[in-house]
């Protein structure tokens, strides 16, 4: 995949809104947690003055300001309304109330891959005494294929649930096929878009997803501890809220009436006194990331991963990741992969050691936005340097 022109992508500019551009280090972790943009940083400050300064006053003047914001820019990311849409602390939480909420009984089954993050899968193993079975297939090709699929299809499959963008081998995952499958088949698609989304590009109503989470400290480049959930209206018509908050009701304002009527779709599922501060740093995060250009992002994080593959195979290191693939690069590494990540930072080099059922060790590295052709060649020279 060919970078993108100098015009199209303004990477000087790009790299004015990270202060941690300006220190000696070649940061290749964002899988496992974005640094912020400093618009978001100042975001979060500035709230974080006025609500010691003001208090309820504050709180009340920005909620809903950001909320219908952050709405907006979920809505520009993914195809999906803003009735379709609130706000969760992270992925776990946004997969477990899909998963408590929806009719599954006795029987039915939920598939996954073996290569798929825990968040996606403990979830509904935890239903295993409900009688909810967690059939988890071989993965090909780095993660869900079509055929992987069908690999562990029986009568009683009801629901596909999927990364966007694999943590461990960096599968870019074809989602209109899997989609379309999933439709065809009358099966749920939930995808777990925490590593993809703001560096890949989602449509919900293009790719049949029906339910889709995103925490925002990986991909978003937003604070951690706040994310979304969104669920099209024809899945949340199946679906039973499995808590109320204070505002899930009905006149919610009116607190001593106790008339439960929950609000309708996924106005159930708001949750009350939400992380402002955190949302105020995703959503100045987003709007970052909306500026560049999500399909910009991937095409870009994509040429840095072809270089890192190249050098990889230059070094001779398995390289795990398939062709299809964003910003994710992950090698196997023969030693110790916590030490090797280690040596690593000394020489400057931030990334992630990671291991497989098996223990096998490998090391992950991941790009954003900012990231520069200069980072990849950096990181090829500390890995010749630490290599026995």
């Amino acid at each position: 995949m060919g970078a993108p022109t100098h015009t199209s992508y303004r990477l000087d500019w790009i790299r004015a809104q990270f202060e941690i551009t300006k220190r000696d280090l070649t940061y290749l972790n964002h899988a496992g947690l974005s640094p912020l943009p400093t618009r978001s940083r100042d975001a979060m400050n500035q709230l974080s003055a006025a609500l010691a300064t003001e208090g309820d006053q504050a709180f009340g003047e920005h909620f809903e300001s950001l909320v219908h914001g952050l709405l907006d820019n979920i809505q520009k990311m993914v195809n999906a309304s803003h009735d379709e849409i609130t706000l969760v602390q992270n992925t776990s939480t946004g997969i477990n109330l899909i998963a408590h909420s929806l009719p599954l009984h006795a029987g039915d089954e939920v598939l996954v891959c073996n290569l798929e993050f825990p968040s996606n899968v403990y979830p509904f193993m935890n239903m295993a005494s409900k009688g909810v079975v967690t059939r988890i297939v071989e993965a090909r090709e780095g993660g869900l294929t079509v055929e992987a699929i069908k690999s562990g299809l029986s009568a009683q499959t009801r629901m596909v649930v999927v990364s966007a963008l694999q943590f461990f081998s960096g599968r870019q995952e074809d989602l209109h096929t899997i989609g379309a499958f999933c439709k065809e088949r009358g099966l749920w698609l939930i995808v777990d878009a925490t590593q993809a989304a703001g560096l890949m590009p989602l449509d919900m109503q293009v790719m049949h997803i029906d339910a889709l989470v995103s925490g925002g400290q990986k991909a978003l480049m937003g604070p951690p501890g706040i994310g979304f959930m969104a669920i099209r209206q024809a899945l949340l018509e199946q679906m039973t809220p499995i808590f109320a908050s204070a505002i899930s009701v009905e006149g919610w304002e009116h607190w001593l009436q106790y008339d439960f009527k929950l609000q309708p779709m996924i106005r159930a599922y708001d949750n009350s006194t939400p992380n402002l501060i955190g949302m105020a740093g995703l959503r100045a995060s987003m709007d970052l990331l909306l500026e560049i250009g999500v399909s910009a992002i991937n095409e870009w994080v994509s040429h840095l991963s072809d270089l890192a593959i190249e050098e990889l195979d230059r070094q001779g290191f398995q390289v795990i990741t398939p062709h299809l693939h964003a910003n994710i690069v992950t090698f196997a590494w023969s030693g110790d992969a916590k030490a090797a990540a280690e040596a690593l930072k000394a020489e400057g080099v931030m990334l992630r050691p990671h291991f497989d059922a098996t223990g096998n060790g490998y090391l992950r590295l991941s790009s954003h936005c900012y990231n520069t052709e200069a980072d990849i060649i950096s990181f090829g020279k500390a890995l010749e340097k630490i290599t026995p």
